[in-house]
Parts: structure tokens; sequence; C-alpha cells
């Protein structure tokens, strides 16, 4: 069991997000950075969707009322865990992208980040939480209907699995991929739609990531996409990933929590494997879009494969 004792920031439960609900208007939702949260995961031997509690610019302190070994990856957030020896504190670091050892009665103090937007903590076994509508996490109605996840808020507790064993002899980290600010890219299906001059400024133009940037999707700000004013579409799906143009000219990539319809035209759809580049990147980051093909997908998805192949290598007997 862990109790949350201070939040300070933004933290909710999230997993890989839930599959098949679109057409009930119904967003996939998920970890804005996937990939960090899956290495969170199997740094610990976890599933790769097991629930863990995602968290933004701010500070929390947790405290672990049974043994356990915790995993923080992602953004770039300072963490520590300490403990009371004989009326002394003391304490350790818990380092970025590795995993330890927290015994009952310490405390998991978190605080930045100092790069990076979203830090995923994920614990042995994963968070137990209901499933609901395809994905865990604890859930409220929304506006319209819809489904938001609850905030996590000082005082919550939150269980473990009970199942959960571990087996390991020592802490064991990996090194993130580097956030090169490139946005591997498909055209979209409105792309050809757009003058030449504006898919030039798309596609070698500079753009910079604005503070109107949240889960739902974030706007870019760089040279002006004319053409979208005189462009007028019918309601069609959208998801995460989709670079939607409106009348203002100034591009929205979307996000983890995107609407599954929209009537801008999509100018471009940034693949899954970099998806987690635009998450993680903060106001005012340039980010440049590139071009690419259905192969070079494909290879795309093969770098994230090598880059987990070589982490099972590395933790073999650890």
């Amino acid at each position: 069991m862990i109790r949350l004792d201070r939040v300070n920031g933004l933290a909710s439960i999230q997993d890989l997000g839930r599959q098949g609900q679109g057409h009930l208007g119904i967003p996939s939702g998920g970890a804005m950075d996937s990939f960090s949260l899956i290495l969170a995961n199997r740094l610990l031997g976890n599933e790769d969707n097991a629930p863990a509690i995602e968290l933004a610019s701010g500070s929390y302190e947790f405290t672990f009322e049974t043994p356990s070994w915790v995993a923080l990856c992602g953004a770039t957030f300072e963490a520590r865990i300490e403990s009371e020896i004989k009326g002394k504190a003391d304490g350790r670091p818990l380092w970025h992208g590795w995993r330890g050892r927290v015994n009952p009665g310490e405390h998991l103090t978190i605080k930045g980040p100092r790069q990076g937007v979203w830090g995923y903590l994920a614990v042995l076994g994963g968070i137990e939480v209901p499933e609901v509508l395809g994905g865990h996490g604890t859930f409220q109605p929304g506006q319209f209907g819809g489904y938001q996840g609850r905030q996590l808020a000082s005082g919550d507790i939150l269980n473990l699995s009970p199942h959960a064993e571990a087996n390991f002899s020592r802490p064991v980290g990996a090194v993130h991929r580097a956030n090169d600010g490139i946005l591997r890219a498909l055209p979209g299906p409105e792309m050809s739609q757009f003058n030449d001059q504006d898919r030039k400024a798309f596609w070698h133009g500079h753009w910079t990531v604005s503070p109107q940037n949240d889960r739902m999707g974030a706007r870019l700000t760089g040279e002006s996409l004319d053409s979208a004013k005189h462009l007028s579409l019918r309601s069609h799906a959208v998801l995460p990933g989709v670079v939607q143009v409106p009348p203002g000219g100034q591009p929205i990539v979307l996000q983890a929590n995107a609407q599954t319809s929209g009537g801008y035209p999509r100018m471009a759809m940034v693949i899954e494997a970099d998806r987690w580049k635009l998450a993680q990147a903060r106001a005012g980051q340039a980010i440049r879009f590139q071009h690419v093909s259905p192969n070079q997908v494909e290879d795309a998805n093969l770098e994230w494969q090598h880059y987990f192949y070589r982490l099972a290598r590395a933790m073999d007997g650890s």
C-alpha cells in the first residue's frame, strides 16, 4: 500500500490507454509517453500495460506501508528514498531510469523535472485499480457524457498487486533515448489540398511548441499555413498523432486525450514511434517534421524493439 502524503502537481494513474472505444466517442487516453511507461514497467518485470503514476511538474511525497521495488522513467525528476533509523534521518537517491527497493515506512520524495514534462513511477506488480471501459484508472463522469481520469490528491491510498514477487539482486537502470525534436510523419488525407508554399513550410519550416499544450493536443507556432482558411470539411475520425490545421494556420498535433472526431484538415500523421518526443517537449522547444514512407515507419518501430531487446539482455540475471 502507498499513501500519498503530498501531491503538489498533476498526477494520475495511467496505463497504455483504452482501445476499441472510439466509436463511442471515448478517447484512448493512457500515458502521454507510452515508451517511458513501458520502460519503467520492464525494469520491474511488470506487464507493459501495468498501471503506474504519471507525474507532471511539481513535488510529491509517498509513504510505502509495504516493501516494494519502484522505477522512475520519462522526464528527469529528482527522487530520494528517505527513512528514519533510531530517530535519525537517512536517505538515498532513486536515479532517473533506474529501479530501486523501498522498505516499509520509507518515504519517496519526487520533485522537478529538470528536463521533459511527464514522469512515470511504476511499482512492482502495478497499482491495483479497476478496469473501466477497457482501461485502468479511477474514472468519474465528465461533461457532455464523457469520462476523464481523476487526478490524484494528497491523502489518497493506492493498493499494490498482492501477487507481485521480486527476485532482484540489485538496482538496474537504462539510458533513455535522446529527444532530437524531429517528428517523423506520414502525409495526411488533406495534405494535397494545401498549396505548395504551405506544404514546403510544413516540412521544412521550424516549429515551436506553444504554451497551449495539454493532454488533448499541442499547438505549434511558425509560418501560417493559410490554405486552411479555405478548407471546409465534414466531421471525420481523428486519433492521437494527427496534425490538424485550423483556420488560423497554426498546426495542432493531437495527443493522448484527443477527441475522436474533428473537422479541421489533416495535414499529416506523426508516427507512433515519435509521439513521445512531442509529449516530452516543453513550451518554447523547437521541433520539425520529417516526411517518411510506410517502410520507414516499420524501421522506426524496429528501433524501439531493438532498444527493449538490448534492455532485456542487459537485465538477464539481475
